[in-house]
């Protein structure tokens, strides 16, 4: 999980530094495998902040919002 976690986090990263408000994240996009699904979806949990959104809870098809334009540690973690 901490590879998957430190992927979203770069991601998030780059969308800060190139001025991008919202990123949506897909589990399938970042998965290697189907068997690696979970693993990813409880990274990108523990990668969201107060304010982002979860828009589609079901396994095959799990996607978060991001919303990047603050990425302050004084943001709360969601999970």
């Amino acid at each position: 999980m901490e590879d998957y976690v430190k992927t979203i986090l770069w991601l998030k990263k780059e969308q800060n530094v190139n001025g991008w408000n919202a990123y949506d994240v897909k589990a399938a996009d970042l998965a290697k495998s189907a068997k690696d699904r979970e693993k990813v979806i409880d990274a990108m949990k523990d990668c969201m902040l107060e304010g982002d959104q979860i828009l589609d809870e079901t396994p095959a098809a799990f996607t978060v919002r991001y919303y990047c334009d603050n990425l302050s540690s004084s943001r709360r973690k969601m999970f």
